[in-house]
């Protein structure tokens, strides 16, 4: 999320639809855009652009939340009661220790090689057949996966786009996204940049090397305004985003898919975007692209845009709660006829995302200041598998479980047997411990396993990040893994706006489907602007 002085309460996600309630739904009014990158180019491999320019003595700076001032639904009450998927106990199962667990990029790193520190990190990375990288706000590194040793970096976000001229060389505004393209063996690399218009700058790898040279690209996003918090998933036709725009008050949610074909090979390349989808009687905030793991869908099947629906922040009488997803169709020969199909509603048992009416501060931890939960997003990553005889969608979003803000995380799998997608399994991870959990990533490995990574907190601990799993065999809705450590909290988040995470990353090994991978981060002593990350690996049993 962009970086500006100060910081917008999610309780402000109710003034902008007052006078569009009638307006007309996404449904029936969506605006298609397209056209080609504003400049793109190859560049001289990253190692050797990067210069580690000496601090400037910037001050620190918080990445500022942007939500929607009103949404439709949320003078209505909240959902009553607990929530009746909780699941109170962490099981004992098959949930294993880390394989490997290594210390990511740190605010230290952000003061030393950016200038200056930041909050909060939008930890975020993936992991290919030889390197995991990391790309917190301002930097990024490159670790071996076989040793966790940092084999390059850290180095500025925008260092990519030295020499590239234009906002995407002179910005490094953050919000960033590294995915590995497993069909192609590459590696896509993107950041927004805004001024007076928002851009999205987009690179992709000329080789499996991240530190090699780039196709570089500049979309131009949002006129007059702002493409926040986009999320990228990779499919075999296109790299797909989703944004919230801002112009500069939230004018809907955008999909975005890059002509990924023409990337691979530094062509010039085109964009389709559908949207602003109108904010009006429903509100649609947050979407997530799917993001493939595994074997490709079929020939021509479209990417499933998703997002969780809770009708008490969303919509008005536009319930029950559950899941909302679009199909969008690309077409690179004709791209005006792209089609945003949608939205189709996957009914779930109800869920409350109204934490401490949106306040940003409503988590607790030991010795610190309240925390960000993000109420009503949903979490990165919508992970897409196929399985051969149906494909699969996992994701999750942080929820109130007992009607009093006490923080877990609503997961789900969807599952599409070429009907359609309908509700396979959900639960809410919520053991009753007197602590929260929040911020989470969820993935499936190719034996259909699931394993969810987060933070926990609370008065009695500091923050730190764990995980837990589900083998496929185990009884559905139930996460009985048990929960595991990778790296506790030894200290408190402090003077820094109460923001935490932004989003987090579970990822699977490529090469052999079954290792996950997860970043987040944490605090190693108390104290303002300091946060750590942290990588790590783990593998369920029999995969």
């Amino acid at each position: 999320m962009t970086r500006i002085a100060t910081a917008l309460s999610f309780a402000a996600l109710v003034a902008c639809l007052a006078a569009l309630i009638d307006a007309p739904t996404a449904a029936q009014a969506r605006k298609t855009d397209s056209g080609f990158a504003v400049k793109h180019d190859v560049s001289a491999p990253l190692s050797v652009m990067v210069q580690r320019a000496p601090a400037r003595g910037a001050p620190d700076k918080e990445v500022s939340i942007h939500v929607p001032s009103r949404l439709p639904g949320r003078d209505k009450p909240a959902d009553a009661g607990p929530d009746r998927l909780r699941q109170t106990a962490p099981g004992g199962g098959a949930t294993p220790p880390p394989l490997l667990s290594f210390q990511g990029i740190s605010d230290d790193d952000n003061a030393r090689f950016a200038g200056f520190r930041v909050v909060p990190p939008d930890t975020q990375g993936d992991v290919g057949r030889r390197e995991y990288v990391q790309f917190v706000n301002l930097l990024m590194a490159v670790y071996d996966k076989a040793t966790g040793n940092r084999v390059f970096g850290p180095v500025a976000g925008n260092s990519i786009w030295n020499g590239f001229g234009g906002i995407c060389e002179e910005n490094n505004d953050g919000d960033p996204v590294v995915l590995y393209d497993h069909l192609a063996d590459r590696w896509m690399i993107s950041q927004f940049a805004i001024g007076t218009d928002g851009h999205q700058c987009v690179a992709v790898s000329t080789s499996p090397d991240p530190a090699g040279s780039y196709f570089r690209y500049d979309f131009l996003i949002t006129r007059g305004g702002l493409n926040d918090y986009p999320k990228f998933g990779v499919w075999p036709d296109g790299y797909y985003m989703t944004v919230n725009e801002f112009a500069p008050g939230f004018i809907g949610a955008s999909v975005v898919a890059f002509e990924r074909e023409k990337m691979l090979t530094g062509a010039a390349a085109q964009f389709v975007k559908v949207g602003p989808l109108p904010c009006a009687a429903e509100c649609y905030f947050s979407l997530q692209p799917s993001d493939l793991d595994g074997r490709a869908p079929a020939a021509g099947t479209p990417n499933t845009i998703v997002m969780a629906w809770d009708d008490q922040t969303f919509g008005t009488g536009r319930g029950p709660d559950g899941y909302r997803l679009f199909d969008f169709a690309v077409n690179w020969s004709r791209p005006s006829a792209s089609t945003l199909s949608g939205p189709t509603h996957v009914e779930a048992p109800a869920f409350d995302s109204n934490l401490c009416n949106f306040r940003v501060g409503c988590i607790s931890e030991k010795g610190g200041e309240m925390l960000d939960p993000l109420a009503g997003y949903t979490m990165y990553r919508a992970q897409y598998r196929n399985f051969g005889s149906y494909s699969s969608l996992v994701l999750n979003h942080t929820v109130d479980v007992s009607g009093h803000s006490d923080a877990g995380i609503r997961w789900v799998e969807l599952r599409n047997q070429r009907n359609g997608w309908t509700l396979f399994q959900t639960g809410t991870y919520a053991p009753d411990d007197g602590n929260h959990r929040w911020m989470g990533s969820v993935a499936q490995d190719q034996r259909g396993n699931l394993a969810l990574g987060f933070s926990v907190s609370s008065n009695n601990i500091f923050p730190s990040i764990h995980y837990t799993s589900r083998s496929a065999g185990d009884p559905l809705g139930e996460l009985r893994g048990g929960e595991v450590s990778l790296v506790e909290g030894t200290g408190a988040q402090q003077g820094s706006f109460k923001r935490w995470g932004d989003y987090s990353t579970m990822s699977v090994d490529p090469v052999d489907g079954c290792t996950f991978w997860y970043t987040q981060e944490y605090y190693a002593n108390s104290g303002s602007f300091d946060f750590k990350t942290r990588i790590g690996s783990f593998r369920l049993p029999g995969c």
